[in-house]
């Protein structure tokens, strides 16, 4: 800053003065010189000031950014967390109701069994107290009558013994000429006892359908060994198992209600016919006759064991239940072995679900032992919870031994009149189921087959009389009025059946 020249520079004036002057203007510069460095430097400091404010609200701006960023993905993870807790509470409300429902489904088809189990023990219990009453009714007539009988009887029996000897000869005589099953003679249906030599030959067609079911168990392990080299065999052998007892378990009453189900089992079986014709296997181990030389597809004989075997499971299960829907059953059962496609050079393999029905059911095939007994409970079809385990209850027995002695009837009451099959288990084999079981001795009557007799009976006497006529409706008689007397005292089934009679003319009216 240049310093203004004193106004008395040129004047003549002291030097003095002037000196004074240019001071005091010197002075008034350096103090101009000071503020405005010291303006400058506010204006600096301000600026820096200004600058560092500036910084810090960026950077507050960006930390109040950040912040509801964070705030903002906070806030979206917390939604996330609440909607996945939603969906896995909404799914587990889901299987908890799921498990509530099957739970429910579980205890009402438990409660209907009870229920029908109820029932059946209340219409026993009802069936047996009117066969005590009507045993009761027919003790007194019997008491009235009997002083007027013994007259007659003693002049009687001369005459009834020689009326037995001469129907004894001639049942010899004709049993020479006809096949071993034939109508029995009124003497042969009140005999208490069997012919040894009958018996013997029982036993021995038992043991033999005992071994054939051995056999077919065996035969798991062969079909095993040739999956494992057959892959495809291995892999259909499954599947056709598994097609065949849902089938099975599909059939019900009804006309055509078990048309799908049948065509089911037939492809199946065609399938295993057509697509695996080897390996094969000897049927001299499946057969009560074995065939010479014949051979058939291992497959085939694997499944129709299997067919049998569910067939008799369903018996077990359903018709012990309501023994109408054993006929659905054994009508199916009866037509695959009547097939001719599952033939084997013209034979059925029926023998392979006859084999089962000696395991399950011995008493239909005349086998007969003490049911307070270990060995007498196994010789009549006693089943055991597991195997080596406890007995199953006596109501558990029984109700097996209804389903499996109404399923026999089913299969062996068929007619195959307008047919071109043939029959593989004509009607013949239920009669000598009948008299089997009629002919045990009187003290080995137990109450498996006086149950087992009324199965048999129960909804088949229309196709009895129809097969056999007079014969058939003498049997029914025997069956139902002498046959119980046979049983041990106090026997409740013998009540039952007893009361069949009375059942028969009421609903059916047939009349004994």
């Amino acid at each position: 800053m240049a310093l203004a020249e004193s106004p008395w520079k040129s004047a003549k004036d002291s030097p003095s003065r002037q000196l004074l002057w240019e001071l005091s203007r010197l002075r008034i510069y350096e103090q101009e010189e000071f503020y405005e460095q010291l303006d400058r430097e506010s204006q600096e400091r301000e600026a820096a000031h200004k600058n560092a404010l500036a910084i810090a609200i960026a950077r507050h701006e960006q930390v109040r950014k950040d912040a509801e960023a964070e705030r903002d993905r906070q806030i979206k993870l917390e939604a996330e967390r609440r909607e996945a807790e939603a969906r896995q509470e909404e799914e587990r409300e889901r299987q908890a109701r799921a498990e509530r429902e099957n739970a429910e489904k579980q205890r009402a088809a438990e409660r209907a069994e009870a229920a029908a189990r109820a029932e059946r023990a209340a219409t026993r219990e009802r069936e047996a107290e009117a066969a005590r009453q009507k045993a009761e009714k027919d003790r007194r007539d019997s008491q009235a009558a009997e002083a007027k009988k013994q007259e007659q009887e003693a002049k009687a029996r001369k005459k009834a013994e020689d009326e037995r000897k001469s129907e004894e000869a001639a049942t010899a005589r004709s049993s020479q000429k006809t096949q071993p099953i034939i109508f029995p003679t009124q003497q042969s249906l009140t005999s208490n006892s069997q012919s040894p030599l009958h018996q013997l030959k029982r036993e021995e067609e038992h043991k033999r359908y005992l071994e054939i079911h051995k056999s077919l168990k065996e035969m798991r392990n062969f079909m095993t060994e040739q999956a494992k080299q057959n892959p495809k065999l291995k892999s259909r052998t499954g599947d056709m198992r598994r097609e065949i007892k849902k089938s099975i378990g599909q059939l019900r009453e009804g006309k055509g209600a078990n048309t799908v189900p049948h065509a089911s089992i037939q492809k199946t079986l065609k399938e295993a016919v057509a697509s695996f014709p080897q390996p094969t296997i000897s049927l001299a181990n499946f057969t009560a006759s074995p065939q010479q030389d014949a051979q058939a597809p291992a497959l085939l004989v694997f499944l129709l064991n299997h067919l049998s075997k569910s067939v008799v499971a369903q018996f077990i299960k359903e018709a012990a239940v309501s023994p109408k829907i054993a006929d659905p059953i054994g009508t199916i059962a009866i037509s695959i072995f009547a097939n001719n496609e599952f033939r084997v050079n013209g034979h059925s393999l029926i023998d392979i679900l006859i084999a089962k029905m000696h395991v399950v059911c011995p008493p239909l095939f005349g086998i007969y032992g003490p049911e307070d007994t270990q060995e007498g409970r196994t010789r009549l079809g006693w089943w055991r919870e597991f195997p080596e385990g406890p007995w199953i209850s006596e109501q558990a027995h029984q109700d097996r031994m209804t389903g499996l002695g109404a399923g026999y009837a089913a299969l062996s009451l068929r007619n195959f009149e307008k047919s071109k099959m043939s029959n593989p288990y004509p009607p013949y084999h239920f009669w000598r189921a009948l008299t089997a079981i009629i002919n045990v001795p009187a003290g080995q009557v137990t109450e498996t087959h006086l149950v087992v007799l009324k199965a048999l009976l129960t909804n088949c006497e229309a196709r009895f009389l129809e097969f056999f006529g007079e014969p058939a409706r003498k049997l029914l008689q025997f069956a139902v009025k002498e046959y119980p007397k046979r049983a041990p005292k106090g026997s409740v089934a013998a009540a039952v059946l007893s009361n069949l009679g009375e059942t028969m003319k009421k609903d059916k009216k047939l009349y004994l």
